[in-house]
């Protein structure tokens, strides 16, 4: 879904991941901190309304993939996700001031913890982790001082598993995929 909060990192861009002492670039294996933007391979936006935030459903936010390369080798293909925060659905024209209270300093998204763990464990059947970074948003930006977080893991051959694939499949198919991670994750 489009939001006119999106980010605009167009093809041939070079995002640069900070390694300042106040928002460190977790570098796993030191990986590089300089990635080529490739193309975009999604988009999303997670709206909600001050009632969803209340009950304690997270913040909004929108995400990009995109296709990357460390800028040191242009062989090694990766991707990186960039979750930001967006304004709470009827605030999104509000002042800055309004949009900067709403602001969630730090986020660590499911898919970075699950990917932290599973390769702490020493899990080899998932993308390898490269690096991620826990940013907040400029003063100017769409909710001022809130949440900006980067992953990047490793692309590898076969198909990402989405929660809509998994439940398309037979309930033995998704059985047999709920073994191996079990058999992962002990």
């Amino acid at each position: 879904m489009s939001s006119p909060d999106s980010l605009t990192y167009p093809e041939g861009i070079t995002a640069t991941l900070n390694q300042s002492p106040e928002s460190p670039l977790n570098v796993v294996d030191v990986g590089p901190s300089r990635w080529a933007i490739v193309s975009k391979v999604q988009e999303r936006t997670n709206i909600m309304n001050q009632r969803d935030v209340t009950n304690g459903l997270g913040p909004a936010y929108s995400t990009e993939k995109f296709l990357c390369y460390p800028t040191d080798s242009s062989n090694t293909l990766a991707f990186m996700r960039v979750y930001k925060q967006v304004p709470i659905a009827g605030t999104e024209f509000k002042k800055a001031s309004i949009r900067a209270t709403q602001a969630v300093k730090s986020y660590e998204p499911t898919e970075l913890t699950t990917l932290k763990s599973l390769q702490e464990k020493g899990c080899d059947v998932i993308p390898r982790l490269l690096g991620y970074q826990c940013d907040q948003q400029d003063e100017d930006d769409t909710v001022p001082g809130g949440f900006i977080t980067y992953v990047i893991w490793e692309k590898v051959l076969g198909e990402s598993l989405d929660i809509q694939k998994f439940w398309g499949y037979s309930f033995s198919q998704r059985e047999e995929i709920r073994l191996k991670f079990r058999e992962i994750y002990k």
